[in-house]
């Protein structure tokens, strides 16, 4: 109301719905409160004290396995996926979640999503037939039709 502007640092890793007293800051030299929104991110989200990412990644990633690159709180960090995980399936990163200090910190989820390309080349498509003609894993083979 005043027209005053304020400089604060922000203690890392708020929650939306906690507050912060700025002692003395306020009208007539009262406290002044500040409400905390945390804004969506666009592929992380926190559930309690745990941070869930979905990661997209390919069928042959899915199929072999290997290392990726997973974003989270404290930057990027190298992932194993084990071959033949499934779509849905969740990992953890132990410790890399939310929480002001080291000892509060939950996990981070990472859930597994594979993406099937929409779009493939000629090559692209040769080698899926070829693959298709020689595989020996047929999903539906159990199924009673």
């Amino acid at each position: 109301e005043d027209g005053r502007a304020l400089e604060v640092d922000m203690p890392p890793r708020m929650m939306t719905g906690q507050r912060i007293r700025l002692k003395g800051q306020g009208i007539n030299g009262g406290d002044l409160y500040l409400n905390i929104m945390v804004e969506p991110h666009r592929f992380l989200t926190v559930q309690g004290r745990d941070v869930v990412c979905h990661l997209p990644i390919t069928p042959s990633e899915a199929a072999l396995g290997g290392q990726v690159t997973v974003p989270t709180l404290d930057g990027p960090v190298q992932m194993t996926i084990p071959a033949g995980i499934q779509p849905g399936r969740k990992l953890r990163l132990a410790g890399k979640g939310y929480g002001r200090i080291a000892e509060e910190r939950g996990d981070q989820v990472v859930a597994i999503a594979v993406v099937i390309p929409t779009v493939l080349n000629d090559q692209e498509v040769e080698l899926y037939e070829k693959l298709s003609a020689m595989a020996s894993f047929h999903p539906r083979s159990n199924w009673m039709y």
